[in-house]
């Protein structure tokens, strides 16, 4: 098997059953900021001035029929205040898994979006 190192991960998209509902909780609740809109089935959230970004979006009809929308994936975010982003799950319809504390790279959270998507938060120490 053959490797090669200009491999990158360059976009992530993850499904949502309510993309109002969903838009509304990356918004307010975890802090992210919505792009402009260029789709009617999907919303752009920016991450930071480097250009990286990840999409929430309508099903598809190749995957209405998932049990799960987005068993197996695991996606970690930056976050500079774990500890406050926290209290704010808490006071939605979000859900803490795993509450703040130490981890692999710095002070950690582990929640799962109102769809129930895994989101891994970290300070990055």
């Amino acid at each position: 098997m053959t490797t090669t190192n200009n491999m990158a991960l360059s976009f992530a998209a993850l499904e949502v059953n309510d993309l109002n509902a969903s838009k509304d909780f990356y918004e307010n609740v975890l802090g992210f900021e919505a792009a402009p809109a260029t789709r009617p089935d999907a919303v752009i959230m920016k991450m930071d001035d480097s250009g990286a970004s990840f999409a929430i979006k309508n099903k598809t009809p190749m995957t209405e029929g998932a049990s799960k929308l987005g068993a197996g994936v695991a996606i970690w975010f930056r976050c500079p205040n774990v500890d406050e982003l926290e209290a704010r799950v808490k006071d939605s319809a979000g859900k803490v898994v795993l509450p703040a504390q130490q981890g692999p790279f710095g002070r950690m959270l582990v929640v799962n979006d109102i769809d129930g998507h895994t989101l891994t938060f970290h300070n990055a120490e």
